[in-house]
């Protein structure tokens, strides 16, 4: 079966400095990667280098495409989209309109109507603007938006992170509906989320990854516990 993400030899950094030495790694369909490590580890710079946002060498594909030399413009194009971990909400913009915003020329009521079954306080609050949603709702906008556009791999970065409990058992739903048509590389801190969702871990310490493997096997022999100081 073919991965949806296929990662080769990828080194990345800024500028002069390396973060990323040698990943490799891969998502199969309908699962749910998660990425993890302690802070400083380099997991947010694998996602914007995955999204073209840095300069990079080795292999990216996409659902068996070579797209290692694309810009961050035809990636989002070709299915991989990115929930940072910051919410990038616009000042002035209700949810509504950051939801048209990502539906493009898509069949807009559609997307809206998915956006509010996912999300039913999202369509409470669609003339609302995005910016004074509460940090949990804004967390899930971003999901909605990733979700409308039918992506075949979605970035996640700690959806759960200063989320309170309530909104994290809100969340973990929804990011499983986004496997019923997508792949997912999360990264997640949240042990329990992490294994709650997650059918693989991969454990990146100094931009190198030092384990892999099914994560449950991983959490019990003590892995996680050991890497990430849990």
């Amino acid at each position: 079966m073919t991965p949806v993400l296929g990662i080769s030899g990828l080194h990345a950094g800024y500028g002069s400095s390396i973060v990323l030495r040698d990943v490799s790694l891969e998502v199969p369909p309908g699962s749910v990667a998660c990425l993890m490590g302690r802070n400083g580890a380099g997991k947010t710079t694998l996602l914007r280098a995955l999204m073209g946002a840095l300069p990079r060498t080795g292999t990216v594909q996409l659902d068996g495409r070579d797209i290692s030399d694309w810009n961050g413009h035809r990636i989002n194009r070709a299915g991989m989209v990115w929930v940072p971990q910051e919410d990038a909400v616009f000042p002035g913009l209700t949810v509504r309109e950051h939801l048209f915003i990502a539906l493009g020329r898509r069949a807009r009521d559609a997307g809206l109507a998915e956006a509010a079954e996912l999300f039913p306080i999202l369509g409470e609050r669609m003339d609302q603007e995005a910016q004074t949603l509460s940090g949990g709702e804004r967390k899930m906008l971003g999901i909605a938006q990733a979700l409308i556009v039918r992506p075949k791999l979605v970035l996640m970065d700690e959806p759960t992170e200063g989320v309170a409990p309530i909104i994290v058992e809100q969340l973990q739903p929804a990011i499983r509906v986004l496997t019923e048509s997508a792949a997912v590389l999360l990264v997640e801190q949240n042990i329990d989320t992490a294994l709650a969702l997650g059918s693989q871990a991969y454990v990146l310490e100094h931009g190198t990854i030092v384990e892999a493997g099914d994560i449950r096997r991983l959490y019990d022999d003590g892995v996680l516990e050991r890497r990430l100081g849990l």
